[in-house]
C-alpha cells in the first residue's frame, strides 16, 4: 500500500476525529430538561454590588463527582437544572475567597432550591500572594524546568525573540542566530507548545522578527518526557507569547526607537465578554544591522604557503509586520474552543561586500577583487490553529485536541557585482544573478488525554501527526559577453524535502510519601524522502523508534528536593542540512549539505538538585549525553582553493557537564541571578578518511544585577561569558558582553520607560581557528557593537506585569512537573 495515501488517510481521519469529538462532547455537555435545580445570586460582601461573571460548579455530594457549572450574568444571578439528588457546589472569582455551600437537596417536580444570596469577599491573603508573585525573579525553577519571564529583563525590551535567547542561561546564539542548548545545537524550539511557522523555513531570521514585547515568558525543558516530540538531543525551548483572560478590556502599547536605527510599535489586547475571550496582538518593526569581519586562510602547497585574506561588511535592513488575533469561546466553564490566525510579513534589504586579497609564497602579491551583493528578501507567513480543551471536573482529568496548519515561503534575489583586479592581467567583472524560493508547508493534528486515578497518580496517552513539505527552487545565472544571463546549471537546483512523522505515547505518574515518579514510553514513525530534480537524485529514509522517559523525584524537605531523569532522543537532519547546495553568494566558500545524513540518537541522563532559602534559590544539575550517527560540519578545499563546508555523519560523542543556577535577595534593593555551565564534549570519528578526536571543556556564564533605585525606577547590569571551544577541525575562541537596562514608570504607574544599551562594551564577537594538514584558517566577525534602544509602553487596564502571568487556554505551558 502507498505510504503516501495511508498519511493522507490518517491525516482526513484526525480531521474528522477532532470534529465529532468536539460535536459529541458539546452535545453531551447540554443538560436534558429538568423540573429542578437550584438558582441563586452573588454578591460582593463589602461593596453589596452584585458579581457577574462569578464561575458556579455543582458536584454530587455522594461521589464529589463533577455535575454541572455556570457563570452568573449581569445581574448576579445564576439557574441550573439539575437531577434530584443530593448536591453542594462552589462559588469562584478571581481576587476572591472561594465559597462552599453545603449540601442542599434537589427533589423531582419541585421548584428550583433558592440559595438566596452568596456573599463573597475579597481574600487578602491571595492579593498579598499576587503582590509577592510580582516580585519573583526573572528565572523560576522546578527540577525539569525553567521559566524566565521576559518583562523582568530590561535589556531585551525593544529587541526580539534571538536576542532574548542569548540572555537565557546555557542558551548560546552563534553569528548567523542558530541556537544550542549547553553547547548542542539539537534544541527543539517552539511557540505556544506546539511547531509553529514563528520557526519558519530559516528560523533565525523568523525568530528575529517577532518581538520581545510579544514575548510572556521562555520555557527551558533539558530532559522531557514522552508527552513531547522526541526531536531535540538538547531538549526543548518554548516561547510562550502573551494572552490574557481577564474580564473586560485589556492591553498594552509599545513604542520604540533606537541606534543603529530602528523604530517599532507593539500593541497587545484581550477583551473578555461573558464567554468569550478576544485576543489580538500586532508588530511593526524596523532594524538595520551592521556587521563587519575579517578571514585569513593559508593554503599549504608543494611550492609553500599561498595566503588569502579576506574583508567582509554586511548592511541588513528590513520592515516586519505581524498580527496575531483569535478567540477563546467557553463552550461550558469546563469546554474551552481557541481559534488563532497569525500573519507575518517582512521585507528586508541586504548588502555585503567582500574583499579577497591573494599572495604567493614570499608574501607576493598577485591581486584581488570585491564581490558585492545586493539582496531583497521578502518572507510572508500564515498560520491557523484550532484547540479544544475539556477539564472533567476531577483535578488533572482533562482532554484536549488541536489541529494547525502553517505555510511559509521566503523569496530572496541578489544581484552580484564581482570585479577582479589581477596584478599582471586586465580588470575584468562578474555579473551574476541569484533566485532563491522556498515554500514550506506543515500540517499537525495531535491528540492528549490525562486520566487521575487518585489524588497521587494518573496515566496519560496521546497521539500525533505532522507532516513537512519543503520545496527549494535555486537558480544562478552569469551575464555572457553578449550582455545576456545564462544559468549555471552547476549551482542551479530544486530541492524537494518532505517529512512524515506519526507519534503514540503513554506516561503513567504516581506519588507515594516523599517520592514522585513518572515513567513513559513514545513511539515515533518517520517516513523523509528528498529529491533534487535536476539530477533525478532522490533519497528516502523510513525508521521506527521508541523513546523511553523516566523521572523520579524526591523531596528531602518542603524546600528541598532531588531529581533523577532519562530520556532518549533523536535529531533528525534539517532542510539545510540535507540540500546539496545552499550557497552561492561567497563563491570562494560555499556551504553545502548532505542528503544522505542519517539522525542523531541521543540517550541523556540528568540528576538534579532543587533548594529553596526565604530570598535564595538554588538549581544543580549535572548531565551525561551518549550520541551515535554524530554529524557536524567539516570544510574542504579544492585545487582551486575554494572551501567547501558540509554536514557528515561521522562520530560518536560523550558528554558531560553541571549547571548550575541561582537567585538571591542580597537587599531590598538588590537581588542577583546567575547561571554557569560547566561542559566537557569527546568526539571520536573519521571523515574523508580523516580520523578526529577532540576533547574538550568550556564554560558558559551569565550574571544578572537588578537594582531598584526607587519605587517605579530599576537598573540592570548583565555580564555574559562564552569560554573556547575546540572543534572538530580547529577552535571557537572565547567573547564576553556587558548589557545595560534601566526602566522608570511614569503616568501614575500606567506607563514605563526603559532605556536598554547591548553589548555596552562592544566585545562581543565570534572568533574560530582552523587548522589541517592542507590549511590554515583563522576568523572573526561581530554585528553591530553596541545598540542602544528606548522603549514606551503604556498599559490600559491592566498593571505592570513583573512576574508569572495568567495561563492560556491553548495548552500553551508546557507542563513538566512532577506534581500529582
Amino acid at each position: 500500500m502507498n505510504f503516501k495515501n495511508v498519511m493522507s488517510k490518517i491525516k482526513i481521519s484526525f480531521l474528522l476525529i477532532f470534529l465529532s469529538f468536539i460535536s459529541g462532547v458539546v452535545i453531551a455537555e447540554v443538560p436534558a430538561e429538568k423540573d429542578s435545580g437550584v438558582k441563586g445570586k452573588v454578591v460582593d460582601r463589602q461593596t453589596n454590588r452584585v458579581v457577574e461573571y462569578a464561575t458556579i460548579m455543582v458536584y454530587r455530594s455522594a461521589d464529589s463527582s463533577f455535575v454541572e457549572g455556570g457563570i452568573t450574568d449581569e445581574k448576579g444571578s445564576f439557574q441550573l437544572k439539575l437531577k434530584p439528588d443530593e448536591y453542594y457546589l462552589t462559588v469562584q472569582f478571581l481576587g476572591y475567597q472561594t465559597v462552599v455551600v453545603d449540601a442542599f437537596e434537589v427533589d423531582r417536580g419541585k421548584s428550583f432550591y433558592d440559595l438566596g444570596r452568596l456573599m463573597i469577599a475579597p481574600d487578602n491573603a491571595l492579593l498579598d500572594e499576587v503582590e509577592v508573585v510580582a516580585e519573583k525573579s526573572t528565572v523560576e525553577m522546578t527540577l525539569d524546568k525553567r521559566v524566565f519571564n521576559i518583562g523582568k529583563d530590561l535589556s531585551s525590551t525593544a529587541g526580539n525573540a534571538i536576542e532574548v535567547l542569548e540572555n537565557i542561561p546555557s542558551v548560546t546564539v552563534d553569528i548567523e542566530g542558530n541556537v544550542s542548548l549547553r553547547g548542542d545545537e539539537g534544541v527543539r524550539i517552539l511557540v505556544d507548545g506546539k511547531v509553529s511557522g514563528l520557526a519558519g523555513i530559516n528560523s533565525r531570521d523568523a525568530l528575529r522578527s517577532l518581538q520581545a514585547d510579544m514575548i510572556e515568558r521562555i520555557e527551558v525543558v533539558t530532559n522531557p518526557s514522552v508527552r513531547y516530540d522526541a526531536e531535540g538531543t538538547a531538549g526543548i525551548i518554548n516561547i510562550v507569547l502573551k494572552k490574557d483572560r481577564r474580564n473586560g478590556f485589556h492591553g498594552s502599547v509599545d513604542v520604540n526607537a533606537g541606534y543603529p536605527l530602528q523604530y517599532g510599535v507593539g500593541i497587545n489586547t484581550n477583551y473578555r465578554l461573558r464567554k468569550v475571550n478576544f485576543f489580538a496582538n500586532y508588530a511593526l518593526n524596523y532594524r538595520e544591522r551592521l556587521g563587519s569581519g575579517n578571514y585569513r586562510r593559508d593554503f599549504f602547497r608543494p611550492d609553500g604557503t599561498h595566503t588569502t585574506l579576506q574583508d567582509s561588511e554586511r548592511n541588513r535592513s528590513g520592515l516586519s509586520n505581524m498580527i496575531r488575533t483569535g478567540a477563546e469561546y467557553f463552550l461550558t466553564p469546563n469546554d474551552v474552543l481557541t481559534f488563532s490566525l497569525m500573519y507575518r510579513y517582512s521585507d528586508q534589504q541586504n548588502k555585503s561586500t567582500i574583499t579577497y586579497r591573494d599572495f604567493e609564497p614570499e608574501n607576493v602579491f598577485i591581486g584581488s577583487s570585491e564581490r558585492v551583493d545586493n539582496e531583497t528578501e521578502t518572507d510572508p507567513n500564515l498560520e491557523y490553529a484550532l484547540n479544544y480543551k475539556k477539564d472533567f471536573g476531577k483535578e488533572d482529568h482533562s482532554l484536549s485536541a488541536n489541529i494547525r496548519y502553517f505555510d511559509n515561503s521566503e523569496t530572496e534575489k541578489s544581484d552580484i557585482t564581482e570585479t577582479i583586479s589581477p596584478v599582471e592581467a586586465v580588470m575584468s567583472q562578474l555579473f551574476q544573478k541569484i533566485e532563491n524560493r522556498e515554500q514550506e508547508s506543515n500540517f499537525q493534528a495531535q491528540i492528549d488525554y490525562i486520566h487521575p486515578f487518585n489524588k497521587n497518580s494518573k496515566f496519560e496517552v496521546g497521539a500525533k501527526y505532522e507532516q513537512r513539505e519543503i520545496d527549494n527552487d535555486y537558480i544562478v545565472e552569469q551575464m555572457n559577453e553578449q550582455g545576456e544571463y545564462v544559468n549555471l546549471p552547476e549551482y542551479t537546483n530544486r530541492f524537494i524535502y518532505d517529512e512524515k512523522v506519526l507519534a503514540a505515547y503513554a506516561l503513567f505518574g504516581n506519588e507515594v510519601g516523599r517520592y514522585s515518579y513518572q515513567l513513559g514510553l513514545r513511539s515515533e514513525y518517520s517516513d523523509i524522502s528528498t529529491l533534487l530534480q535536476q539530477t533525478d537524485e532522490s533519497n528516502t529514509q523510513n525508521y521506527f523508534n521508541l523513546f523511553p522517559s523516566a523521572h523520579l523525584n524526591y523531596k528531602l524537605t518542603e524546600d528541598d528536593q532531588v531529581q533523577v531523569s532519562y530520556s532518549r532522543r533523536i535529531r533528525r537532519p534539517g532542510f539545510w542540512q540535507l540540500n546539496p547546495f545552499r550557497s552561492f553568494a561567497d563563491n570562494r566558500n560555499i556551504h553545502t549539505g548532505n542528503p544522505n545524513l542519517k539522525p542523531i540518537y541521543t540517550n541523556s541522563y540528568e540528576l538534579g538538585y532543587l533548594r529553596y532559602w526565604d530570598k535564595a534559590s538554588l538549581n544543580f544539575n549535572t548531565y551525561y549525553r551518549y550520541s551515535t550517527d554524530v554529524f557536524q560540519r567539516i570544510e574542504t578545499v579544492d585545487t582551486s582553493g575554494i572551501t567547501y563546508t558540509g554536514p557528515v555523519n561521522f562520530a560518536k560523542n560523550n558528554s558531560y557537564g553541571f549547571e548550575l543556577i541561582g537567585n538571591v535577595s542580597l537587599y531590598k534593593w538588590w537581588n542577583i541571578n546567575g547561571s554557569m555551565n560547566f561542559y566537557r564534549s569527546m568526539t571520536e570519528g573519521e571523515a574523508n578518511e580523516i580520523e578526529y578526536n577532540t576533547d574538550y571543556i568550556t564554560l558558559t556564564g551569565r550574571v544578572m544585577n537588578k537594582f531598584t533605585i526607587q519605587r517605579g525606577f530599576d537598573a540592570q547590569l548583565s555580564l555574559n561569558f562564552r569560554g573556547p571551544m575546540d572543534m572538530p577541525q580547529g577552535t571557537r575562541q572565547a567573547t564576553w558582553s556587558a548589557d545595560f537596562g534601566a526602566s522608570k514608570d511614569i503616568f501614575k504607574g500606567k506607563g514605563t520607560l526603559t532605556l536598554s544599551v547591548r553589548d555596552m562594551f562592544g566585545t562581543r564577537r565570534w572568533a574560530f581557528e582552523t587548522l589541517t594538514d592542507d590549511f590554515y584558517t583563522n576568523s572573526e566577525f561581530r554585528w553591530s557593537t553596541t545598540t542602544i534602544t528606548l522603549n514606551f509602553n503604556y498599559r490600559i487596564n491592566q498593571q505592570k506585569k513583573k512576574g508569572a502571568p495568567e495561563g492560556g487556554g491553548d495548552g500553551q505551558q508546557m507542563d513538566e512537573g512532577m506534581e500529582f
